[in-house]
């Protein structure tokens, strides 16, 4: 089942609009009040971008929770994808509860609150968080300062954890974490703790901010190749090799049970080798997470990448509103090139997503905050691709990859196009992808 016909948590961000005086007044000493105010705008957008990529997935329905702002000011501040929704009256406990409390009544298996200000905070840190409420009644996100800057609760526990966790807490002391644990003790709540992070409230924490603001900004420099391969053993070493003249800075071939030598040339090539079980989805994720480069590069075992094209992508991807992107796709070891070249860029240019022959490249953090490739038989590739172009750009550089020919030249040109068509039209249509791989295996 696709992850958007699932019953979707909740994950409401709470926002104030950025008024001058009103927003971050602790930093009014050190920026003044409209640099205050102006600093609220930029971390309150950023921290609601970042967990974007869970609206995405379809992993959870984001709401902000805002405290005054028209909706067309919001609408202009933080675009117009998320729903909004007016904050109640009351303290901030009342809030949370009141935010919480309207996630669960719509029928979300669980609800996130969390704060703007968190610049560290990320879809991963949420997903986390989401994933301890299969086990826990509630999850909170320790704060720095000793309050918490996340705080779930699952469905089930609801009744019984939204009356104990926000009565009687001191909002804005030292204490709230140490407060809100104890009461969630004497309610026998099972508590499950994410990550520790830091908010910027106060003019020492204005540090953490200017880091996280340069790490997005700065453009990747090392890039990790992925590459699946299943008997691939003829191949492989012409893509790593193509990796590793072009600047990767590490190569990965995940073996899916290869019965042939694949696993044994790619090492020679120069690649790690790891084993994972048979699956493009599944390779590829496995890779991933072993990656350390800025920029991940997924490539086909049958497929070369360009000369200088770790430069190229560290370019590309330091460019503003780009998500992602990949390469021109091409081959050159049959008589039809030419002909398959021009087919190629017609693909292109009528769906308007590359494919995974196409080299697809990404910043590895907003790989992660995706969740990596769906773990889906076909249609992996133009589903991350799709999300990603849901989050900025995506380019298609005009260097080429080039790709073996044999799927056409032993099957002829018309009917693996036509079995590709067809099964782009089914997936968009809704068909199950495990239905979708039966049409290619026939």
């Amino acid at each position: 089942m696709r992850a958007t016909a699932r019953r979707r948590a909740v994950v409401a961000v709470m926002a104030r609009y950025p008024e001058t005086g009103k927003v971050k007044t602790r930093l009014a000493p050190a920026l003044g009040p409209d640099g205050a105010a102006a600093l609220h705008r930029e971390l309150a957008a950023h921290c609601v971008g970042r967990v974007r990529p869970l609206e995405i997935t379809g992993e959870a329905r984001v709401e902000i929770h805002h405290d005054g702002g028209s909706n067309a000011a919001l609408r202009d501040w933080l675009g117009g994808w998320p729903q909004l929704v007016p904050q109640v009256e009351g303290d901030l406990g009342h809030r949370l509860d009141a935010a919480l409390s309207r996630a669960i009544r719509s029928g979300a298996p669980a609800a996130i609150v969390l704060g703007s200000d968190c610049p560290a905070a990320r879809a991963t840190h949420v997903r986390a968080a989401l994933r301890r409420l299969d086990a826990q009644d509630v999850v909170i996100g320790p704060a720095e300062d000793g309050g918490y800057w996340l705080l779930g609760v699952s469905a089930e526990a609801a009744p019984r954890a939204l009356p104990a966790l926000f009565a009687g807490i001191e909002w804005g002391g030292p204490d709230v974490l140490q407060q809100t644990l104890q009461r969630a003790d004497a309610a026998s709540l099972r508590v499950g703790l994410v990550d520790r992070l830091g908010d910027v409230d106060r003019p020492e924490d204005l540090e953490c901010w200017r880091a996280e603001r340069l790490r997005e900004h700065t453009p990747p420099t090392t890039v990790s190749v992925v590459i699946p391969a299943l008997d691939e053993a003829d191949r492989v070493a012409a893509a790593v090799g193509s990796a590793i003249d072009g600047g990767a800075f590490e190569v990965i071939v995940v073996d899916g049970g290869s019965r042939d030598d694949t696993a044994r040339v790619a090492a020679a090539a120069g690649a790690r080798v790891l084993s994972a079980a048979s699956g493009r989805a599944h390779q590829m994720n496995a890779g991933a997470a072993t990656a350390t480069g800025d920029a991940l590069v997924f490539l086909h075992a049958d497929t070369r990448l360009p000369k200088g094209f770790a430069g190229r992508v560290c370019e590309a991807l330091g460019g503003a509103g780009t998500s992602g992107g990949s390469f021109t796709w091409g081959t050159d070891d049959t008589p039809l090139a030419g002909l398959f070249n021009l087919a190629g860029r017609v693909r292109v240019a009528v769906f308007r997503v590359p494919y995974g022959d196409q080299a697809l490249f990404l910043r590895r953090r907003a790989f992660e905050d995706l969740g990596g490739y769906p773990e889906q038989p076909v249609m992996e590739d133009w589903e991350l691709a799709q999300r990603l172009r849901r989050m900025g750009a995506l380019r298609v550089l005009p260097e080429r990859t080039l790709t073996s020919s044999r799927r056409w030249t032993q099957a002829g040109l018309v009917r693996p196009t036509l079995a590709y068509l067809g099964i782009i039209a089914g997936y968009r249509l809704g068909i199950d992808p495990g239905v979708l791989d039966g049409w290619r295996q026939g």
